[in-house]
Order: C-alpha cells, then structure tokens, then sequence
C-alpha cells in the first residue's frame, strides 16, 4: 500500500508538470503555424486553437488518471468512461455544427468531453485517493531505475503514433481553410471514435497477456490473440460501414448539415487506417506484455515519414492526406510491424523455453 500510493502521487505529479509543458509547447508552435498561412488570415482561429490545446494537454493528464484505474485491474470501468466521453465528443460535434459554431465545434466538444472525462475518473478515484493519502510518505520511487528504461520508449511510440493521425488536421486547415478541414476534422473524430471503440478489444487483454507472459504460458497467449484480432477488426468494420453509409447523407436528411459532412471516400480512407490499425495495436499489446517495446523503431519512422510527406510534399486535397496516412500505416504499421510480430514472437518464446516445442 506504501508503494502503491508513493507511486499514485509520482503520477499525477509528473503527468501534471507535463500536461502544462505540452500545453506551453503547442501554443506558440500553433500561432506560428497558422499565421504563415494564407488561409488563416482571415479566420479566426486564435480561440478555437487555444481551446484545442487546453484540451489536449488536460487529456494527457486525466489519460495518466484513467491508467492508474486500468492498472488496478478495474478495465471494465475505464472502458465505460472513456467511450462515454468519446460519445460525448462526437455528439456535441455534430450539434455545434449544426447550430453554426464552425471552428469552434470541435474544440468546445472536446473541452466539455473532457471535463466530463475528469469528472468520472476522479469519481472511481476518490477514495483511492483518500487512503493513499495516509500511505508511502517515506518512499521515494527510482524513476532512473524503475520507470524510464521501458516508460520511455513507450512514450516515444505514443508521441510519434499521436503525431502521425494528428497533425494531419492543421495542416489540411493550412492549406484548404477552415470549410474543408472542418469536414475533415469530423472525419478524423468519426474514425478516432470507431479505433477507440474497436480497439478495446485488444485493450482490456493486455493485463492477461502480461499475467500470461509472467507465466510462460504462450499457448494460451496466442490462442487469445487470434479470438481478439478477428473480434477488433470486426468490429471496426462494422463501424466504418455504418459511418460510411450514415454520415455522408446527413446533409440530405438535415439541410444544416449540407456541405459540411466529410463524403464517403474520405471516410472510407480512414476508415480503412483504423481496420488496418486493429491488427497492429493487437501485436502491440502482446509484445509489450513480455515488458518490452521492439514498436519504437516503427513509431519513430512511422511518424518522421508521416511528417516528410505532410511538409514536404504539395497536396492538392484533404483526401490526397487522408491516403498518403493510410498507405503509411500499411507499410510502416502492418507490413513492418507483423514481421518485427514474428520474429519477436518466435525467438523471445523459444529463448524463453528452450526445449518446448513452441509453434
């Protein structure tokens, strides 16, 4: 219990120095950003962009919040509300925009996502909180020793993986205004609302594999990695048919909505990176089981390509981007990824049990 609640505040420290340092980052990069762009200039999009990055860097810190619940074991929980604010997300979108809020919908959307976000979490918190207080004082935990060696290389996966599906927005606003990235931007929430929903499926199982990796059970690991990748991608299918056959029409059922819902080829595209995504984000969750991280190299390469083809090339549309993301997620993610898959997969088990007869 001492060590637990020493490692409860440790926590919520750092991620709270980092939500602000993430948030001192992304504000002027912003404003420089968007005020070399011609199609920024006559837009106001100063407070939808302050807004944004409020939210986002408050995201970070309730997300270390929602881990300590998941790292409890109460994985139902932190399921339940984190689909909650993502339902809350894409609903409130689609009525700012319905009412004329334009650039601001989505940031406000998420502003009030995320209060409500931080208010469930803290809710299934409290009393941990209470009682942590009274614990672990005098313990002091070894980040050097204890916590950087594999955090980092987690948090440079997250980093360059959260830069490659999100920077693809300011730059479609950059360069095709603020009507066309606004349907984009929807199409981006849409997609992200489908992988967070879809990929739970591979979420929840990662405490198992890691009890299973503990024990060398590596039959039972993949015999549950083949139930879960045809369970995710499934369901992502499910869902990007649905949005693909619902959301384009949404301007012919509600005048409002008329040329400012994404079309379904742009939908199909990302769609189509979150199906991909399922079966990458499920090898993830098993490699990272065994308290290793062999997706750094792919992450690092996945975001600096991303970034070459965003800056350095000429785009002539948002789907053109939407392609150039999904194509690269391919390669980098599923191709690179599988193969990093099976030979980690082969030789971390067989070194491990030398003389089994591993398939």
């Amino acid at each position: 219990m001492d060590r637990f609640s020493a490692t409860f505040r440790f926590i919520r420290k750092w991620y709270a120095v980092l939500s602000v340092l993430v948030g001192l980052l992304l504000l002027p990069v912003g404003f420089l950003f968007f005020s070399t762009s011609k199609q920024a200039v006559p837009v106001h999009w100063v407070g939808p962009w302050v807004i944004l990055v409020l939210s986002t860097s408050g995201d970070l810190f309730v997300r270390s919040l929602d881990s300590t619940i998941e790292g409890m074991g109460f994985i139902a929980e932190s399921i339940r509300v984190n689909l909650l604010s993502a339902a809350i997300k894409i609903i409130l979108s689609l009525v700012f925009l319905l009412v004329g809020m334009r650039l601001y919908a989505v940031p406000v959307a998420s502003a009030i996502a995320l209060i409500v976000n931080r208010w469930s979490v803290w809710r299934l918190l409290r009393i941990v909180d209470r009682e942590t207080r009274k614990h672990g004082h005098d313990i002091r935990i070894n980040w050097r020793d204890e916590v950087l060696p594999f955090q980092w290389r987690i948090a440079s996966s997250w980093v360059f993986g959260w830069f490659s599906f999100s920077a693809m927005m300011p730059v479609a606003f950059r360069l095709f205004g603020p009507v066309e990235a606004g349907r984009f931007g929807l199409a981006v929430s849409l997609s992200g609302f489908i992988h967070a929903f879809a990929s739970n499926w591979a979420a929840t199982k990662a405490a198992t594999w890691g009890q299973m990796a503990s024990k060398r059970d590596w039959k039972a690991m993949d015999d549950l990695f083949r139930r879960v990748v045809p369970q995710s991608v499934g369901i992502a299918i499910l869902g990007s048919a649905m949005a693909i056959g619902l959301v384009p029409h949404l301007g012919d059922w509600i005048p409002r909505f008329s040329g400012r819902v994404p079309d379904w080829r742009l939908l199909g595209v990302l769609c189509l990176a979150v199906v991909i995504n399922q079966g990458v984000f499920a090898e993830a969750f098993y490699l990272r089981a065994h308290k290793r991280e062999p997706f750094l190299i792919t992450s690092v390469v996945g975001g600096i390509a991303m970034g070459v083809f965003l800056f350095g090339f000429v785009h002539t549309s948002v789907l053109g981007i939407a392609t150039g993301y999904t194509i690269l997620t391919f390669l980098i993610g599923l191709v690179w990824g599988s193969i990093i898959f099976a030979y980690c997969r082969k030789h971390w088990h067989v070194d491990a049990c030398v003389g089994e007869n591993f398939k």
